[in-house]
């Protein structure tokens, strides 16, 4: 099938969502990054079809805005970011879509990953959803070849089909060169960025881990070929970029493909800096001075919580001892820390939670993220708070980030939950000892800018917004 044209669409929403990667929750502190569901669509498409970016959330634009800008476009497709935190904005807006142009619409999100089926039948203005962004299965649906079709639910002579989503578990796969400079023009931004412009990079789809309360475990876990991610860290410095993201769920999963990526780093004289996400297990003295060696500067590291009976329950496989030695080699290596906890697991008590900020502060974290537990479709968590009864059923309203309490614990009630937050929020961001450590590591105006700006949103989320 002929097609004119492909957008893929950030739709415009009242708030700064982070609709990515199957997850969706309101930006923390006024980052967003590169949805990484559009980078590895947007080379593929592009072999084929002409393809455009539009991303209201960053632009700020308004419905009317966003809407008129579409209908002045000569497109035909659709593919559109959603998530359940911005659902009911995001359908509105696609339903207005379909009234005002004769589009294909095709939907990527957590909404749709337990129940995609009934979403269509609910909702007949979509007309497809994908369920792995990371296959060719797009083309062949938009070339009308739906006998081999994987990864989707669609319709096809007025009945909806699913087809088989198959999660594939450590196979390599190729990707290709997504198209980084469509994403040029637009603000996007991440507090761990030390230049700007910079691209987002993932080496892999999923995760090799199944902790029981993320959705990426569900996914699967593919990864690239070392070539082929090389291939695009010197596209991408070509393009004059010098900063990378590598969005990688745990980077060291396979520790000889990531010691070998950073080999070439440093044997190509690539001058990059970057940051990554992994795990306080993956990592030891000599991978993280490869790393820094290759230009790492910054290191995300899940802890969530600091009971180890949770840290087991909910298949973490790590200890709290792992952790503290973790951070004590990046504070010895100079790389800069960043620690996620999950507030508001089922086992969660007032206590827990204490323990959970003195130990935040215990091991030194450079930057520390404090999100909700949310019992996402597919997940191990949703079953077990299903069969503990804090939610019902039909409840699909995730945001990780707080702006909503998903769900009570055994112990607290939402608004316990959610003022132990803020105040524990309070309690590690707005120490004097704190504050003046981020202060004597500033080394640049923008660093100072980027550090008043985060320091702001953290302050009106967390002492003048109810959330």
């Amino acid at each position: 099938m002929k097609r004119k044209g492909i957008l893929l669409l950030n739709p415009p929403g009242k708030e700064l969502y982070i609709r990515d990667y199957y997850c969706s929750k309101v930006s923390q502190a006024d980052y967003i990054g590169q949805p990484v569901d559009f980078l590895f669509l947007s080379g593929r498409l592009a072999q084929k079809y002409p393809v455009k970016l539009l991303d209201a959330i960053v632009q700020g634009l308004s419905t009317e805005d966003c809407l008129k800008a579409i209908l002045n476009m000569e497109i035909d497709t659709i593919i559109f970011l959603t998530g359940s935190v911005s659902w009911d904005t995001d359908r509105k807006f696609i339903s207005k879509l379909r009234e005002e142009k004769p589009l294909t619409l095709i939907g990527i999100g957590d909404i749709f990953l337990e129940n995609g089926v009934e979403k269509l039948e609910k909702y007949n203005f979509i007309d497809a959803v994908l369920l792995d962004f990371s296959t060719d299965d797009i083309l062949r649906y938009l070339d009308g070849d739906y006998e081999k079709l994987q990864n989707m639910i669609f319709r096809k002579d007025g009945k909806i089909i699913s087809a088989p989503c198959i999660r594939q578990r450590k196979v390599e796969f190729e990707l290709p060169m997504p198209r980084h400079e469509m994403f040029r023009g637009y603000n996007y931004r991440h507090p761990f960025v030390q230049k700007y412009p910079f691209a987002s990079i993932l080496t892999d789809f999923g995760c090799l881990y199944r902790c029981s309360f993320c959705v990426m475990g569900v996914l699967g876990f593919k990864y690239r070929s070392v070539e082929s991610v090389m291939e695009e860290i010197r596209y991408v410095y070509s393009l004059g970029i010098r900063e990378i993201f590598f969005v990688d769920q745990s980077f060291g999963a396979i520790k000889s493909r990531n010691q070998e990526m950073c080999e070439l780093i440093i044997k190509n004289n690539l001058r990059l800096s970057w940051f990554c996400f992994s795990r306080v297990d993956l990592v030891d003295e000599d991978f993280l001075k490869l790393m820094k060696r290759a230009g790492c500067h910054t290191i995300i590291f899940g802890v969530e919580t600091a009971s180890e009976e949770m840290l087991n329950k909910y298949n973490k496989c790590y200890t709290k001892e792992q952790v503290k030695e973790a951070f004590r080699l990046c504070r010895k290596l100079d790389i800069k820390t960043a620690a996620t906890f999950i507030f508001g697991l089922p086992e969660e008590t007032k206590q827990t939670f204490h323990q959970t900020i003195e130990f935040a502060m215990e091991i030194g974290c450079d930057y520390a993220s404090f999100n909700m537990a949310v019992p996402r479709m597919g997940t191990e968590l949703r079953t077990m708070v299903l069969e503990a009864g804090l939610i019902d059923s039909n409840f699909d309203c995730f945001d990780q980030s707080g702006s909503e309490i998903a769900m009570p614990t055994i112990h607290l009630s939402r608004d316990e939950v959610c003022n132990l937050k803020k105040k524990g929020i309070r309690k590690f961001y707005f120490r004097p000892s704190y504050i003046w450590c981020r202060i004597r590591k500033i080394k640049s105006f923008f660093q100072f800018k980027n550090q008043l700006l985060e320091g702001w949103a953290l302050f009106r989320r967390n002492f003048f917004k109810r959330i």
